[in-house]
């Protein structure tokens, strides 16, 4: 049994120590939730300093694709690292399937600076592919996909630019701008009757062609329907119109021919006409006469002069200068007296050595 003094001492002690120990036990209380409020507060700002550390991943990745020519595009980033390095991606159904689900880089847009890549020749099928960009930086990484797959199939096909001249009863056609493996549909009516138009089909290079009106004058149009077979896409041009000039009638040539025809003649007849009366003077202009020399001129000085020196350096011989027909004459008479001579031995000599003898003769 506890006596009633113990009772007493236990209920002093009590009603003392108690709020010593739960004050105590308060304090202790209050210091393990500041120093957990303080880990938590560190713990929240060591995970925002490692956040905002990591290299964010591209944005507003988009893919344009217009006449079968694919672009991706994205936005820069800008981080504290420096310059931020891409690479492209993707996957399609044959890499998903076949090459367990791997990865193709894309060709000429590995570790570039830019920010949009050509998959012109990579997105080669009408498979859905996946395509993603993944960024670099400092040693740091991010990676970021399309929110849908691709296939070629959306693309945009627009309609080439459409040249339309006129070159007398001709339209010529051209296209600028086109794209391989294409087919084009050109039709052409007069205005008012599309439905007697007619039609041409182009499927080879180059795109140009010409519609002879033949005669029909008036306002021609055409127009250009474009076909992507591979993907099974059209496309039409506007409808462009053009003036031809009518033709006159047929008789209109042959008048123009005859035409032609007596102004060359006449034009003949007067030249004709006129060259007799202008020969003279016109070969007088072009075929000048010069005057002859004296030595040539018939007006011969009755004796031959002779020129001699007194102050001779080295000997000298006269020369006796004769007149053309002199000279012939004194050839007949020399050629004349050699005959004479030689009569006698005519029964002697053969003919041939009569007349050498008369060239040595003659020559001498």
């Amino acid at each position: 049994m506890v006596s009633l003094s113990e009772r007493r001492n236990r209920s002093f002690q009590t009603s003392i120590v108690g709020p010593i120990i739960h004050k105590r036990l308060k304090q202790e209380v209050m210091v393990q939730n500041r120093s957990f409020t303080r880990s938590q507060t560190l713990l929240l700002l060591s995970t925002a300093l490692n956040y905002a550390s990591l290299l964010p991943a591209p944005q507003n990745l988009s893919i344009q694709s217009v006449n079968m020519r694919h672009l991706l595009k994205w936005s820069p980033l800008q981080a504290a690292c420096g310059t931020v390095h891409y690479s492209v991606k993707f996957q399609g159904e044959y890499e998903t399937h076949m090459l367990n689900g791997s990865w193709v880089d894309a060709y000429d847009c590995q570790d570039i600076i830019r920010t949009e890549c050509d998959m012109t020749l990579d997105l080669g099928s009408d498979s859905d592919y996946s395509i993603g960009v993944q960024a670099q930086c400092g040693g740091q990484t991010s990676w970021t996909r399309l929110p849908s797959t691709f296939n070629r199939r959306n693309t945009v096909l627009v309609a080439p630019n459409m040249s339309v001249t006129v070159t007398g009863s001709l339209i010529q056609v051209a296209f600028s701008e086109l794209l391989p493996l294409i087919t084009i549909n050109l039709h052409m009516w007069r205005e008012g009757d599309e439905q007697s138009a007619s039609s041409q089909v182009i499927r080879a290079q180059p795109y140009h062609f010409s519609f002879d009106t033949q005669q029909n004058g008036g306002t021609h149009c055409v127009r250009a329907e474009v076909l992507l077979e591979i993907i099974n896409k059209s496309s039409s041009t506007e409808t462009h119109c053009v003036s031809v000039l009518r033709h006159q009638s047929l008789w209109l040539k042959p008048i123009a021919v005859s035409v032609a025809v007596v102004i060359a003649v006449a034009t003949a007849l007067a030249l004709g006409w006129r060259l007799p009366h202008c020969g003279p003077r016109l070969r007088q202009v072009v075929c000048h006469k010069e005057a002859l020399p004296g030595a040539l001129l018939d007006d011969w000085p009755a004796s031959t002069p002779t020129f001699s020196s007194k102050a001779l350096l080295e000997p000298t011989h006269s020369v006796k200068l004769l007149h053309p027909l002199e000279a012939q004459d004194a050839v007949s008479e020399k050629k004349a007296a050699c005959a004479e001579k030689l009569r006698p031995a005519q029964g002697t000599l053969s003919s041939g050595n009569v007349e050498q003898n008369l060239i040595a003769l003659s020559n001498s």
